[in-house]
């Protein structure tokens, strides 16, 4: 599908408690420093997991945000299993939750009410069904950096149990918070 070159993609993420938040910003820092690759901590991306991305013009943005804002308001704070590294072609190393009903049902309302205003982004990859979430801890990586950062990600003990405490929305190029909404 072929999109409007003026419209922007926001993405609606899921945020952790504080204590989970620490553990996942240590790795990812570690893996900056080792690796060299510091993307994540130059866009300073916050542990999170996304569960939607949209295509809206700049002008329908605060009409995007009170829609986040109402849904987050319906939300209770729900737990995210984190059980495994993962990543995407050795280029993108994350942390796998698994999908459980929690996950499968907040991306799902999410679109309900978001789909019917505004376009999917990411060419359709957070689409309740061919979304597979995950909480990156680092991207654009090489072999080399792949290898080294996965090291690190090993070294974190699963499972970790994380609660979710907030849902954000973020523009994605360039990234940017907009706003953080407590559920």
């Amino acid at each position: 599908m072929s999109y409007d070159q003026s419209l922007i993609t926001y993405a609606v993420s899921l945020h952790f408690t504080q204590d989970v938040n620490d553990i996942i910003a240590a790795a990812t820092k570690e893996i900056a420093q080792l690796t060299g690759n510091t993307y994540m901590l130059d866009n300073k991306v916050p542990p999170h997991v996304t569960i939607g991305a949209f295509h809206a013009d700049k002008r329908d943005e605060p009409k995007l945000l009170q829609l986040v804002k109402d849904f987050a308001k319906t939300q209770v704070p729900g737990i995210i299993h984190f059980t495994a590294p993962g990543d995407f072609n050795q280029k993108v190393l994350f942390l796998k939750p698994q999908k459980n009903n929690y996950l499968a049902t907040i991306n799902k309302a999410l679109h309900k009410i978001m789909l019917p205003v505004f376009t999917e982004g990411e060419n359709g990859y957070y689409l309740p069904d061919i979304w597979f979430p995950h909480t990156t801890l680092a991207t654009r990586l090489n072999q080399s950096q792949f290898s080294q950062a996965l090291e690190i990600a090993n070294k974190i003990a699963l499972p970790l149990e994380a609660k979710v405490h907030d849902i954000g929305v973020y523009l994605c190029s360039p990234f940017a918070e907009l706003k953080r909404y407590e559920v």
